[in-house]
């Protein structure tokens, strides 16, 4: 799993290259303001509870908490050309 860095990003632009990426998971898509939901969300979703998404509650921004996202969640490869 490849999560994107955040620095030099809107909140529309990441939350949307999220969603795309994972897709299958149907994050979808929420306004800045509600960031904090997309974070319970995805809390709310097995795999990425299995790859250690941090609580929103510990960060005081959407960037410190998406920042920590990247390095932080297990790399998994699924197709063998890998």
């Amino acid at each position: 799993m490849i999560t994107f860095d955040p620095r030099n990003m809107t909140w529309d632009y990441w939350c949307s290259l999220m969603a795309e990426q994972f897709a299958s998971n149907q994050l979808g898509t929420i306004p800045e303001e509600h960031w904090r939901l997309w974070a319970d969300g995805m809390q709310g979703i097995g795999y990425f509870v299995q790859n250690g998404v941090p609580d929103h509650r510990n960060f005081n921004t959407w960037q410190e908490w998406a920042s920590s996202l990247c390095g932080f969640m297990n790399i998994v490869y699924t197709n063998a050309n890998y």
